[in-house]
């Protein structure tokens, strides 16, 4: 028995996903100019309207930009690393409404994190050290009263810790997960003595960075982590419960 056929994509998702693989197939590369509106609709058979739609499409996705001007028109993008995060950030918060699990994306974060502490103890510079020791919130700092400050200081602390890594493939595919969870992290309390467990466990990891101990960085955000899990976990069951 065959499978029954899904939807045909509308001509403008047609278009553009034909202009998509020219892309990504390297047949348009980063700086071309797109042909003249006039020569691209003749080439896929749609009309103008159908078209501009595709292109928006494109647009939103930067992988096309506009230029006004004599020398203007439209021109394939190369996008940077925070556009690819920003992207699979959205698409992650989408899917985590249904498909993907606060467990999914905690297990995940381990998967990418743990490395990146290695990493950033093996790569570290001086200035990727004084952007993680000024991301460690002490107890007897004014920031640790109050949440906003808090959060800011801890979500600081694992990007700075990222790009500290050296690897900007690691931090783009990262950054999204612990970005979505850190929006749903924000659903609840997470307890009394949560921030203070946290900044202690933050300075150790600091601590195993600065002394470029690859194994113990590994070991003190695996700890780290698995600490966190049951936070989110129970966060996420109570928002639900309501």
């Amino acid at each position: 028995m065959s499978a029954t056929p899904g939807p045909r994509p509308l001509e403008y998702q047609r278009v553009a996903g034909e202009l998509r693989q020219m892309i990504v197939e390297g047949e348009l590369r980063p700086g071309d100019r797109l042909p003249a509106e006039g020569e691209l609709t003749a080439r896929m058979g749609v009309s103008r309207g159908t078209l501009r739609e595709a292109l928006r499409v494109l647009s939103s996705q930067n992988l096309l930009t506009s230029a006004r001007g004599v020398n203007g028109g439209t021109f394939v993008a190369e996008p940077s690393t925070d556009d690819v995060s920003a992207y699979l950030e959205t698409s992650l918060t989408l899917l985590s409404r249904s498909v993907v699990s606060s467990a999914n994306l905690l297990e995940m974060r381990s998967q990418l994190e743990v490395p990146a502490a290695e990493l950033a103890a093996r790569r570290r510079t001086d200035e990727d050290l004084r952007l993680l020791e000024t991301s460690v919130c002490r107890p007897t700092e004014p920031g640790l009263g109050r949440d906003p400050g808090r959060q800011r200081m801890n979500s600081d602390f694992h990007l700075h810790l990222l790009r500290a890594a050296g690897n900007p493939v690691l931090e783009m595919t990262a950054r999204p997960v612990f970005s979505v969870l850190s929006q749903r992290f924000r659903r609840g309390e997470p307890g009394p003595g949560f921030w203070e467990r946290v900044s202690a466990e933050h300075a150790e990891i600091l601590g195993q960075i600065r002394d470029r101990n690859t194994r113990g960085a590994r070991r003190a955000m695996r700890a780290h982590l698995t600490g966190l899990r049951d936070t989110y976990l129970r966060i996420d069951v109570t928002r639900l419960g309501d």
